[in-house]
């Protein structure tokens, strides 16, 4: 009994046993992950990217478009 009781307590986050108790809340020290400069990174390019091409416009402001020619 004693051992699913561990066994649930390690998979759900219980109490540390083994002394390696996270230092302070997640928050604070997610910016020594890899993965938050990760993303990051690509969330900036993608802002710098929309500012620069004035919000992903594929034709220039202000050019006028052609009118349909039929016959």
């Amino acid at each position: 009994m004693n051992e699913d009781l561990e066994r649930i307590q390690k998979h759900h986050g219980g109490p540390h046993t083994d002394g390696a108790r996270p230092q302070g809340p997640y928050w604070k020290r997610m910016h020594h992950s890899p993965f938050f400069w990760v993303a990051a990174f690509f969330i900036l390019l993608a802002m710098v990217i929309f500012v620069a091409t004035d919000g992903f416009l594929l034709r220039p402001r202000g050019a006028p478009v052609p009118a349909p020619t039929g016959p």
